[in-house]
């Protein structure tokens, strides 16, 4: 992008789609269920605190979260149209 290099998981911490089954990111991951009969679906949210903390001890913690959060706001933009 701007010739600087990132870690492989730059932007990476929340799943980007959340889809049947396990969502993984590097600190955050959904397990969407589909309902069976008269049970609604049921997603289950989680978070590796380890993962957690070696990203709040990482330099570009900031810049990666704001990525991170980009990331979903437009994903989230484009699946409301």
């Amino acid at each position: 992008m701007n010739g600087k290099s990132h870690k492989d998981c730059f932007g990476k911490m929340f799943p980007q789609r959340i889809e049947t089954g396990l969502n993984q990111a590097k600190v955050f991951s959904v397990e969407k269920k589909l309902p069976g009969g008269l049970i609604h679906r049921k997603e289950a949210v989680r978070t590796d605190v380890d993962q957690w903390d070696d990203c709040r001890r990482c330099p570009e913690f900031d810049s990666c979260y704001k990525l991170s959060m980009a990331k979903i706001a437009l994903q989230t933009s484009l699946s409301h149209q």
